[in-house]
């Protein structure tokens, strides 16, 4: 975890937003950037953004989650199995996707 911290400062520092550490606090036009998805990965976020009615914030929080999934595995690219993982820890903690 450590390393994945390190690499997420070195991006933004490399970025020149040193004031961001973690992809929590990153900015969502540098967002789409650094976690654009593999196409895999882009077809599922759209098939779930449209089944879990995913809003704008949510949709880029999935990102910020699988852009750092991706770190914890050494990945450079956010690949579809990083968003499958996002999105189901979304699914865990939506009372109307349990209730569905």
């Amino acid at each position: 975890m450590a390393a994945a911290r390190r690499l997420q400062t070195a991006r933004f520092e490399a970025l020149g937003l040193s004031g961001i550490s973690t992809n929590a606090g990153c900015p969502v036009p540098v967002l789409d950037e650094i976690a654009r998805p593999d196409n895999a990965g882009l077809a599922l976020l759209r098939e779930a953004a449209d089944a879990m009615r995913l809003t704008a914030r949510a949709y880029h929080r999935v990102l910020k989650v699988a852009r750092t999934l991706a770190d914890l595995d050494g990945d450079a690219k956010v690949g579809r199995v990083h968003l499958a993982e996002a999105l189901s820890y979304r699914a865990r903690g939506d009372p109307v996707a349990q209730a569905a």
